[in-house]
């Protein structure tokens, strides 16, 4: 994707997943690249959101789930996590809900400096879940557990959205065809069964390494 961008900015510059740079220190970026005047954009913007290690993934001293005995901490307990994964756990919502402040921003910079009368679109979607205590007592990237597969996904356009989408479940591997969408591209070989945000669209549970329950929000 780099290759293919008029603009790249970078802020994490250390290979890997070791780098201490903040996913908020593109928030100056991204608000000077919505300000840009061209009239049609693409922004791509890759955060590191909570991917271990999850103590960087927020500013320092900034977990107000460290050492509280809440509804979360004693579940886990209950079930028999270690110590080690309910601390991993901690860190992990704490890095969540440094990202969710992030996204926020993110989102608010886009409406803030949309154009008046103009289009806009917003998506975010993550690549892939974390298990952190849910079905094992470990921590980190899973194929074997549900947590491994189920992820978020964001949307939000200028013109209206049917509220009945909120509850469609979704498919990372199909997301293309909903950015097309936001993008307002339309061409002959267009798929809307996998499409969303389409009336048309058909939902197929896709064959995963983890028994899921249920696809429903």
């Amino acid at each position: 994707m780099p290759a293919l961008a008029d603009t790249v900015e970078m802020i994490n510059r250390r290979p890997g997943r070791g780098g201490e740079s903040l996913d908020g220190e593109l928030l100056d970026e991204v608000g000077r690249a919505i300000a840009d005047p061209s009239p049609r954009k693409l922004l791509v913007v890759h955060l590191m959101g909570a991917h271990p290690h999850y103590g960087l993934r927020r500013p320092p001293g900034d977990n107000p789930f460290a050492g509280r005995d809440d509804a979360v901490e004693r579940q886990l307990r209950d079930a028999g996590r270690s110590a080690w994964t309910r601390e991993a756990r901690n860190d992990y919502d704490a890095a969540l809900r440094y990202h969710d402040s992030v996204l926020s921003d993110l989102l608010k910079s886009l409406q803030g400096g949309a154009a008046t009368g103009g289009r806009a679109a917003w998506m975010y979607l993550s690549d892939h879940g974390q298990e952190v205590g849910h079905e094992l007592d470990r921590a980190g990237h899973s194929a074997v557990t549900a947590a491994g597969y189920r992820i978020p996904a964001l949307i939000w356009r200028s013109e209206p959205i049917d509220a009945a989408i909120a509850t469609r479940p979704f498919r990372a591997d199909w997301a293309a065809w909903t950015v097309a969408e936001l993008l307002g591209l339309r061409w002959s070989g267009a798929d809307d069964s996998r499409n969303v945000l389409a009336g048309a669209y058909r939902w197929q549970a896709p064959r995963l390494g983890a028994q899921v329950a249920s696809f429903e929000r």
